[in-house]
């Protein structure tokens, strides 16, 4: 098993999601906002994090403004996240 984290990941302010230690170019969409500027998708899947890509570390706020229970994600040993 890595000693990497999971990232827990805001991608272009629009998407709270995670990347994998495995797949560094890859966000996992969580919850995607067509509010905050997402585009529509029935079913958002992976996205590729390119160089013009705004990528962040979420915090418990960010779970908090997209609407999503931070709770099982608290876990600073399996989850790197800003504070």
């Amino acid at each position: 098993m890595s000693n990497k984290k999971i990232k827990l990941a805001v991608y272009n302010n629009h998407t709270l999601g995670y990347i994998l230690p495995e797949l560094p170019n890859y966000i996992q969409p969580l919850h995607v906002s067509i509010l905050k500027g997402a585009p529509f998708e029935t079913h958002p899947t992976s996205k590729i994090i390119s160089k013009n890509d705004c990528v962040r570390l979420a915090s418990e706020k960010d779970f908090e403004d997209f609407r999503c229970a931070f709770g099982s994600f608290e876990n600073k040993y399996e989850y790197e996240f800003a504070f």
